[in-house]
């Protein structure tokens, strides 16, 4: 079972792909460090994102934030992978899970908002984000309104085996991972737009609410699609009159050139077969009609996965273990001190390492180049091989590494002071 609100890091992605269900990524999607490094290593539905991309669609990037502690290097991969989805056009929204932090790290709304804005929006908007919707879960009835309605499609049972909750959790705990998906999901509401495809870029860890979010937008499709090779078979779900909802998905097969191979009325199913390259485009454009019937007509979000960044001293890089981490908000002299005193994949002597060669992949200093500061893939491939070569040593590269932080901490600090004048810009009323 993964733990979205663990500090544990995880042991073995190739696995965790296996046991889940995560989709490989395909190579050559995506221009981004994050794509080409391995970072990351997963996806979801990641074909209605490509399809919006050939087919000039803009698309929805939706991410939250969870105010209980300091904006670090491990959560800012999120952000950059949304930064560089708005460089594609995404409309972006960002959630503050207040009462999330509420009801799991027992922190109060004030202090919540406090800490999202001051502490999280100024370094987004340092990092470059333009202006965008950014939104508290405790403001918007319109998520709170879309996660009682949601929660009707869920029982205990399901939400104990997704996330071992007991039966003395709270409530509001049990109840904030539905919120989340009313987060993810009502950029889809009519007042948003209708149905689009939504990506959500998670860390490895989040997989447990993407899950739920999917199968939970799935069973309020009244036109549920499967597909067996070029076979794809329509099924109707729901009170609507499932004849005329068969014909509409007759006509929109035969409209993308499927040939249809059965129809049954009385088991509400419709197959045909067809080149499966049409399978983004058939559910894109039956949700569209279906949403004129139905106001949840959902298009499972697609989601990419990323790898958790090792904190300084080993596990996951979390606020809970403030030692291990570096905040967008530390001093750059603190970080300095903090990755000199960094575990690495260093051997045991200088000697030995000279002879064996240093283990970059298992060194959180590397983690620090290929996440955040080694733009260049030459630059990072020839601090790895020289590692491994045993010519660099971790002093040597935990300085270089030190001092790239360094920069980087305070250029962010002077646009920060910037980006406080900006706020307005983001947050409003719901």
């Amino acid at each position: 079972m993964i733990n979205p609100w663990s500090s544990g890091q995880v042991p073995d992605y190739d696995r965790l792909r296996e046991d889940f269900g995560i989709g490989d990524v395909p190579k050559g999607i995506f221009d981004s460090s994050l794509f080409r490094r391995g970072i990351i290593f997963g996806q979801r539905g990641l074909e209605y994102i490509e399809y919006c991309m050939k087919n000039e669609i803009q698309f929805n990037a939706m991410t939250g934030l969870m105010p209980s502690g300091e904006m670090h290097l491990g959560n800012k991969s999120v952000m950059d992978q949304i930064l560089f989805y708005q460089s594609l056009g995404a409309k972006i929204t960002i959630a503050v899970a207040d009462l999330e932090s509420y009801g799991t790290r027992n922190l109060s709304l004030e202090k919540a908002r406090d800490i999202a804005i001051n502490k999280y929006l100024v370094n987004y908007i340092a990092m470059g984000l333009k202006p965008c919707r950014f939104y508290f879960q405790s403001d918007s009835a319109r998520v709170q309104r879309l996660a009682l309605i949601l929660s009707n499609e869920v029982n205990f049972s399901e939400m104990k085996a997704i996330y071992g909750f007991e039966n003395s959790s709270p409530m509001l705990h049990i109840n904030s991972p539905l919120v989340q998906v009313a987060d993810i999901l009502h950029v889809q509401s009519p007042e948003m737009g209708g149905p689009s495809p939504t990506i959500v870029p998670v860390g490895a860890d989040q997989d447990p609410h993407l899950r739920l979010t999917r199968d939970i937008a799935n069973r309020h499709r009244v036109f549920n699609i499967s597909w067996e090779r070029e076979t794809v078979k329509i099924s109707v779900s729901g009170k609507y009159d499932s004849r005329k909802m068969l014909d509409i998905a007759n006509e929109k097969l035969l409209e993308l050139n499927f040939k249809i191979v059965s129809r049954n009325d009385n088991y509400r199913l419709i197959s045909a077969m067809g080149d499966i390259d049409n399978n983004v485009r058939l559910d894109l454009e039956l949700a569209l009609i279906e949403s004129k019937y139905n106001e949840h007509a959902f298009i499972a979000p697609s989601a990419t996965y990323q790898k958790l960044l090792t904190g300084l001293k080993g596990g996951k890089m979390s606020s809970s273990k403030p030692e291990s981490l570096i905040s967008l908000n530390d001093k750059p002299e603190e970080a300095v001190k903090k990755i000199k005193s960094a575990t690495t994949g260093g051997r045991a002597t200088v000697e030995e390492q000279r002879i064996k060669g240093g283990e970059p992949d298992k060194c959180p200093v590397f983690e620090l180049y290929s996440f955040h500061l080694s733009p260049d893939d030459k630059d990072l491939n020839e601090i790895h091989e020289t590692c491994k070569a045993g010519t660099l040593l971790c002093g040597p590269c935990k300085s270089e590494a030190a001092e790239r932080m360094r920069k980087f901490l305070a250029d962010l600090s002077e646009k920060r002071n910037e980006a406080m004048e900006k706020i307005s810009l983001y947050v409003g009323d719901e």
